[in-house]
């Protein structure tokens, strides 16, 4: 190729590119993605100018097409989602420019040599690809044809290959990210493959078995990135098998510790609810050490359901993770339900409704409670065996949905039904959530809380995207309050002393105050805010301390006013 020859004289510049579909705002660009981040830091130290990009289809495009003239290699990082796109994305590539495209990630797992015209790449290359992508790089800047492990070619058979010596794997960096913008999250994966075997899982289905990196060598990457970082971090452990090992665990978490001495950061993990039954105590180690958020699988409310999954927990250890995570007061507890699944039917989705309105009730302002359809990823049982399940698969590769829409149907429910049994669970949820919120039973330490990690660390859960957040009086009034953490305080933390001598302060503009729902006292407290302490106030407008005290108390109720030391 006669680019070759320009690139011989600088450092060869690669791509690594993570797309998915057009729709902007999908969970996959806002969580990094670590298998291209790592094979950039690998690439970096042996020689290249590697970066790492995660965007829409179209972003991804228009980025290419900017570096063309530069590009060495684009390596594109394929999972069940984006195959299409990426199949259309390097045909269109390879017709148009000279530089080298290499396709690689979990998808190729099941990929052979029918797929080489598929995707039209000039080198799939299964597996991990940490050293495999280095050496057949390196092979081409010498003008070598060299098979490397994982290679698929039409004349030679390829293994996916898995690492097992991760000390030898470069630790992500910020940096390696192209046109990198400092974030809230920094994720973060100790672990890979899977002791589970999930029917509905690809990792489970597929994996080999768990291999996973030394708390030591963890908690230095952490440490390493979070120096680089110029604002309060949430640290995303990505791999499913974060709670596995509790020795190992807790070396993770007495590291943690340590590191919030040092530097402000939260953390999430996924948890499975059966280890969680077996070791409760683990939680209060876990939220000390700054755990904000956690993950458990739910899938379904009916045990003989989650039993033919293989999830090795019941709904009872399920209710049981909810009541030990409200009791220790962890701020958020999330888990998915699976809709259209084994053996759905009408009387399965009811107790399921059931069964999440019950947790609901059990932990107000505490759950965040996602939905989705199953996804026949290849490997997996219920993509091998569907009628095992009761499930039909109208469209195996996935190629007519983005999640949004079924592509399955079981025995009794079709695939309209499955939508509109969809629809009505997140009504329930919805409502119910609503109705904790109006009915007062969510405690204010709960919102409050949730509203810090919002501002603070980017961490937006269900009450507060649906509920809280459409307020925007109670927006401002907590926005406030965090903001001036100290200066400003809430009714119920004044001293006697205080509830004497401090300031009241009016918090939203009155451009969003619905000024009609107000007395005439409410209304001059408030346009005389900031200038009065409450004593002064009360004097004004000839009102006892005690009617004085309950008109602040509902005024504060309100998020209409805080109280300060100072004007």
């Amino acid at each position: 190729m006669d680019f070759i020859s320009e690139t011989m004289t600088s450092k060869p510049r690669v791509l690594l590119v993570y797309t998915q579909r057009m729709v902007r705002g999908r969970t996959f660009e806002m969580i990094e993605n670590l298998g291209i981040l790592t094979l950039a830091a690998q690439l970096n130290k042996n020689g290249f100018d590697a970066k790492a990009y995660t965007g829409i289809t179209t972003d991804a495009v228009k980025t290419i097409k900017k570096m063309k003239d530069s590009l060495f290699a684009v390596c594109f990082y394929c999972d069940f989602d984006n195959q299409s796109a990426v199949a259309s994305i390097i045909s269109y590539l390879k017709r148009n420019y000279d530089f080298y495209v290499v396709l690689g990630g979990p998808h190729t797992l099941h990929m052979t040599a029918k797929d080489l015209q598929t995707y039209q790449a000039d080198a799939i290359l299964k597996g991990e690809g940490e050293e495999t992508l280095l050496t057949w790089l390196n092979a081409k800047i010498q003008g070598q044809d060299v098979i490397v492990p994982g290679e698929i070619r039409l004349d030679h058979g390829a293994d996916y290959v898995y690492l097992e010596d991760f000390s030898k794997v470069q630790l992500p960096r910020n940096e390696d990210v192209l046109d990198y913008q400092e974030r809230p999250l920094l994720s973060v994966i100790t672990a890979r493959g899977c002791p589970y075997r999930c029917a509905f899982c690809f990792e489970g289905g597929n994996s080999k078995n768990l291999r996973m990196r030394p708390a030591e060598d963890v908690l230095h990457e952490i440490e390493g990135r979070l120096k680089n970082s110029h604002r309060p971090r949430y640290l995303f452990f990505c791999d499913d098998t974060f709670t596995t090992n509790p020795t190992r665990l807790r070396k993770i978490l007495e590291g943690l510790r340590g590191l919030r001495k040092k530097h402000d950061f939260v953390w999430f993990c996924e948890g499975h609810p059966g280890f969680i039954v077996k070791h409760p105590e683990l939680i209060r180690e876990m939220i000390d050490s700054g755990m904000v958020r956690m993950q458990i699988g739910m899938e379904s409310g009916v045990e003989d359901v989650l039993k033919v999954y293989g999830k090795q927990a019941k709904p009872g250890d399920i209710r049981k993770v909810v009541e030990i995570c409200y009791a220790e007061g962890l701020p958020q507890l999330t888990g998915n339900y699976i809709i259209g699944g084994a053996f759905e039917t009408e009387k399965t989705l009811e107790e399921t409704t059931e069964k999440v309105l019950e947790l609901l009730d059990m932990a107000p302002g505490m759950l965040d409670l996602s939905t989705t359809f199953i996804m026949p990823l290849p490997g997996t049982q219920i993509y091998n065996h569907p009628e095992n399940f009761g499930i039909v698969l109208e469209d195996r590769d996935y190629i007519t949905s983005i999640e949004d829409f079924p592509v399955n149907h079981t025995q009794e429910l079709s695939l309209t039904e499955i939508c509109m049994g969809r629809s009505r669970f997140i009504t329930h949820v919805s409502n119910k959530m609503k109705e904790q919120f109006e009915k007062g039973l969510i405690p204010k330490e709960r919102i409050r809380e949730d509203f810090k990690l919002a501002f603070t660390y980017g961490i937006a859960a269900g009450y507060l995207k649906f509920i809280y957040g459409k307020n925007k009086v109670m927006m401002k009034y907590y926005k406030k309050l965090i903001e001036y953490e100290g200066l400003l305080k809430e009714w119920h933390e004044l001293s006697n002393d205080e509830r004497k001598t401090w300031i009241i302060q009016r918090i939203p503009d009155f451009s969003i105050i619905d000024i009609r729902s107000l007395s005439q006292a409410e209304l001059d407290i408030l346009r005389c805010s900031g200038q009065f302490t409450i004593t002064e106030m009360a004097k004004k407008l000839n009102l006892s301390c005690e009617n004085m005290k309950n008109l602040l108390i509902k005024m504060n109720d309100q998020y209409l006013i805080l109280f300060s030391a100072f004007i």
